[in-house]
């Protein structure tokens, strides 16, 4: 009776052995596969910065080729850009106003569009919803709030703001956080050109 529990003690710690190892490899194959996945992102984040791309199927350029410095934005309330009206529409239109953020690169003129001009042209679209335009379709809507979510969500801007924006009077209490930004005069004055 005794060399049989032996064994039983022997064979479970085989099992506990064998599973352990088992554990292992497949911690150092999973471990390998997300660092090389994390690699290969960097890599090609790098690479794309150092390596003119040939604008073949996916190897494009991973931003806009512009030096953006950094800029202070103090977030505050604002005249403009109202829900509606002439002077509205004007202002909301002037954003996106230079081809609505499209541009052509590469030897074959593939056309692309700066993700600045796409969140603008969302805004603009919910400032047509609110004025019931018709232009503003349901499908169109659901689109950019769900973009201007991906955005948001993207971004993770951790600036820190007062927290009454639910109960503060606007128009007296205007100014709100100051943000680092890029320097979106330059996105306009290269979409210009």
């Amino acid at each position: 009776m005794f060399f049989s529990t032996v064994r039983l003690t022997q064979r479970s710690m085989r099992i506990v052995a064998f599973s352990c190892l088992i554990t292992s490899s497949l911690n150092l194959l999973l471990t390998s596969h997300l660092m090389k996945g994390r690699c290969l992102f960097h890599c090609l984040a790098s690479r794309r910065d150092t390596v003119k791309p040939s604008f073949l199927g996916h190897d494009i350029p991973a931003t806009l080729p512009v030096e953006l410095h950094p800029v202070l934005l103090n977030v505050q309330e604002t005249v403009h850009y109202s829900l509606s009206g002439e002077a509205s529409d004007n202002e909301w239109s002037n954003l996106t106003s230079l081809g609505m953020g499209f541009t052509h690169l590469g030897p074959d003129n593939r056309l692309f569009v700066a993700e600045m001009f796409h969140e603008l042209h969302c805004m603009r679209m919910l400032n047509l919803a609110f004025a019931r335009s018709r232009i503003a379709s349901v499908a169109h809507i659901h689109h950019c709030l769900n973009y201007i979510r991906q955005q948001a969500l993207c971004s993770a801007d951790l600036t820190l703001e007062p927290g009454d924006f639910m109960e503060r009077d606007f128009i007296l209490r205007r100014t709100g956080s100051m943000h680092v930004c890029h320097d979106w005069s330059a996105v306009y004055s290269i979409m210009a050109d």
